[in-house]
């Protein structure tokens, strides 16, 4: 079976929509409701000034829900895919950097718990998994509204 085939299938974009927003809304509920220790996560990735640490701990967590609550509801696919591209890019390069660098650290992804911690290399294997369904579903992907073009096809 071939990638446009398969990507082209309603069901398995549903599917694939589905847990790809369930995972980045997920992974936003932590971070949301425990931003101070979101700060220390990000300040021991060692890559970002200090002023923009805060910044960065209040604003993800939000893009990342709105980004997958888009995907869940069928909203902006087009735009919701490309922001989930960019940030599966971004913590790939940040992991992969703590991981070269030797650093001993929480990633974050899912829980900003300091117990929480998980090796690094899996965390990177996993986001390259979730890279490659999001940068298919987008590739692939024609209409910006799934759900219009469900709707347009039953008229």
């Amino acid at each position: 079976m071939n990638m446009e085939k398969l990507f082209g299938n309603k069901i398995f974009i549903l599917i694939v929509r589905f847990i790809l927003g369930g995972l980045f809304i997920y992974a936003s509920m932590d971070k949301m409701t425990n931003t101070a220790d979101f700060v220390k996560v990000i300040h021991n990735y060692k890559i970002l000034p200090v002023s923009l640490e805060n910044l960065l701990a209040i604003f993800l967590p939000w893009l990342e829900f709105v980004t997958g609550l888009f995907l869940l509801v069928g909203k902006y696919n087009k735009g919701a895919l490309f922001i989930y591209n960019i940030f599966l890019c971004i913590f790939i390069l940040a992991l992969s950097q703590a991981l070269v660098r030797g650093l001993d650290i929480n990633c974050g992804c899912f829980s900003v718990k300091p117990s929480s911690t998980t090796e690094i290399w899996l965390r990177i294997i996993e986001d390259i998994v979730m890279l490659f369904f999001s940068f298919n579903l987008y590739r692939f992907t024609k209409e910006n509204n799934f759900n219009e073009s469900i709707q347009t096809e039953k008229l």
